[in-house]
């Protein structure tokens, strides 16, 4: 019986390692048929990768499309940065040639206004080159007119002495005053003649063609420019009618020689002692009647000359006048020089002006030596005064 136990406990156990047996072959089995599935996953796999953490681990599979598709990303990524990287340098050389641009405009924006700045300054400039060209061509105008005038004036004043006559109110008799006129009227052909051709030879003297520079044509120094050649003009102008007035002059003085009409003072020093009072107004001079002026020389004997062109028509001796003279210019007037030491002059001389005819002295009813000097217009007494 107890065999029988020992047998059925070493068939149990045969049976039990039997198990163990086939258990630890269908483990193997199992296991190569994991291996082989994992194994031919393995083949499915590119790259595996095993992660390891607290709780266990964890298994990453990548397969061929996950590397291409994370290869295409990558390619898709740097080429988004280098296109990224490209386009930044490409905007920032934009920007950087915008501004050089920018800076080049603002700058020839300066200019344009610096330009524009000069240009309103010259054009300021130009106005007033063109107001004062007015203004000087205007002044130019008449000067040239005024000379023009004057030189028309003399022109008819020695004209219209060559066709006058001196009208005399002589007490000669006819042949005297017929010699004296026909001496007259000759003196004053000549003196036409020759006034005339004074004035001729100072206009031609002046009337030389003038040369000038050529005006510049640009279109801001043209003002200038003109502006000169006007102050030029004028100068030369100014030069013309100076030397215009020196001929006036000597024309006006050659007149004077053979006016009639009484100019100035017969005496060159002296002190009026006594004014002309016709009515004996008392406030004037002593307050007696006084139909003249007395010229003091202060106790000197100086030559007394003719104020006008004429011919004498008295030359005597008077209580009153003392030694006088009385010259008739004609048209009326008349001059009388008194109280003289002596008498240079004899009836029907004919006299310019400025011609000698006495000397100063106190005859007659004088307190001192002096000259009486008076003026008559048609018998009418007039003040020297009004004839300096």
């Amino acid at each position: 019986m107890a065999e029988n136990e020992n047998f059925s406990k070493d068939n149990n156990t045969e049976n039990i390692l039997t198990e163990n047996t086939e258990l630890t072959e269908n483990t193997e089995n199992t296991a190569s048929a994991e291996n082989t599935q994992t194994e031919a996953k393995a083949d499915k796999h590119l790259i595996t990768l095993h992660l390891s953490h607290k709780n266990g681990s964890k298994t990453l599979h990548l397969k061929k499309g996950h590397l291409i598709a994370a290869s295409v990303a990558a390619l898709l990524v740097l080429g988004g940065g280098a296109y990224a990287g490209v386009s930044y340098l490409q905007t920032q050389n934009h920007l950087t040639n915008s501004q050089q641009q920018l800076a080049e405009m603002e700058k020839e924006n300066r200019k344009l206004t610096q330009r524009t700045e000069m240009l309103e300054n010259e054009n300021e400039e130009y106005t007033q080159h063109i107001n004062e060209i007015q203004m000087k061509t205007e002044e130019l105008e008449n000067k040239m007119t005024e000379l023009e005038n004057t030189k028309q004036s003399l022109a008819e004043e020695i004209n219209n002495m060559s066709g006058s006559t001196t009208s005399t109110t002589t007490t000669e008799s006819t042949e005297d005053a017929s010699a004296v006129s026909n001496d007259t009227a000759s003196a004053e052909t000549d003196l036409s003649t020759a006034c005339l051709s004074i004035l001729e030879n100072g206009n031609t003297s002046q009337s030389g063609e003038k040369t000038f520079t050529t005006i510049v044509t640009t279109s801001y120094n043209k003002a200038a420019s003109l502006s000169a050649q006007l102050d030029k003009m004028n100068v030369m102008l100014d030069l013309t009618g100076a030397s215009f007035v020196d001929v006036a002059t000597n024309v006006t003085e050659t007149l004077a020689q053979y006016s009639n009409v009484p100019m100035g003072y017969p005496v060159e020093d002296y002190v009026m002692s006594t004014e002309f009072n016709p009515d004996g107004d008392p406030t004037i001079s002593d307050g007696r009647v006084h139909k003249g002026v007395d010229l003091s020389t202060r106790s000197q004997i100086v030559p007394i000359s003719a104020t006008a062109a004429g011919t004498v028509v008295e030359a005597t001796y008077h209580d009153d006048y003392g030694y006088y003279v009385k010259i008739d210019h004609g048209n009326g007037f008349t001059t009388l020089y008194a109280h003289n030491s002596e008498n240079l002059v004899e009836v029907g001389d004919t006299v310019k002006k400025g011609d000698v005819i006495a000397m100063t002295g106190s005859t007659g009813m004088s307190t001192g030596v002096h000259c009486h000097y008076e003026i008559q217009l048609n018998g009418i007494y007039q003040n020297p005064k009004d004839y300096e």
